[in-house]
């Protein structure tokens, strides 16, 4: 599937075909497309995750885990889930780190860029053992930067998911117990969970379209703030031609597939 078009077709799934299993080399196209996202200071092992498959994973952690999702439907049917975690453990390397960016010959020497410049423990660049990597007045700095991090992996494992014909989407739920039931050590963070499976409900579904989004200029601004950005029509026409742009939901068929679905699934209408 070409990338604009992957983009364009991205939907939450809320239903799963629950007895249909996802294959394993799906599953590692999904955590390799996340592995590979640009990371800060080539930090690789902030970003984590576990992944949970039903018929596998031992059926009290499946059970728990659904529990904390607070045992939302969509998260019984998903025969994988994926659970993104942060953990700040990660920056204690980070000066290897940037030296193994150095021997790839990643960071110019242009702009100063040396081994002795990166061995200086007195540089604000490097970590500091309360992980806070720059000097910045605001102590959960590191602690944004990280779930940024995190943010960027998990948006490819979800164009991924659908670049592989599959239906996904995020979901949320009690982090502390979520910790807990996978033995995390006390640095890490779950934060999002990824759903995967067979859709059950048409892909085009998550309100039977694209979600209506906000405007291009209320979004990017030119200059300063608040001077919108020119959208060009033209642009916006090629987009819909690659199909990254879509007509939004919803379509006529929707709420006869939801009645559908809710009787499949044993739920209220």
């Amino acid at each position: 599937m070409e990338f604009k078009e992957t983009v364009g077709n991205r939907r939450t799934i809320r239903y799963f075909q629950p007895d249909r299993p996802v294959e394993k080399a799906k599953v590692q196209k999904i955590l390799e497309a996340a592995r590979l996202q640009s990371q800060h200071g080539n930090a690789q092992l902030v970003r984590k995750a576990v992944v949970v498959t039903k018929g596998e994973t031992p059926d009290d952690v499946r059970n728990g885990l659904i529990d904390a999702l607070y045992n939302q439907p969509q998260a019984a049917q998903a025969p994988v889930a994926i659970v993104w975690v942060q953990d700040m453990s990660g920056w204690k390397p980070f000066k290897e780190n940037l030296m193994n960016l150095m021997k790839a010959n990643a960071l110019p020497t242009g702009y100063g860029w040396s081994e002795d410049f990166i061995d200086n423990t007195d540089n604000a660049v490097l970590a500091t053992e309360d992980f806070n990597i720059s000097v910045n007045p605001n102590p959960h700095f590191a602690e944004w930067l990280t779930s940024f991090e995190c943010g960027l992996a998990v948006g490819s494992a979800l164009l991924a998911a659908v670049d592989e014909g599959l239906g996904t989407g995020l979901i949320t739920g009690r982090r502390e117990e979520i910790r807990k039931l996978f033995n995390m050590p006390e640095t890490c963070t779950p934060t999002q969970v990824q759903l995967v499976g067979y859709a059950a409900e048409n892909l085009d579904g998550g309100g039977g379209g694209a979600c209506p989004r906000p405007d291009f200029g209320d979004l990017y601004f030119a200059d300063t703030w608040g001077n919108a950005l020119p959208r060009d029509p033209q642009v916006v026409e090629e987009l819909k031609a690659a199909k990254l742009l879509q007509p939004e939901g919803p379509h006529l068929w929707r709420k006869a597939e939801l009645n559908a679905l809710a009787g499949m699934f044993g739920l209220p209408e």
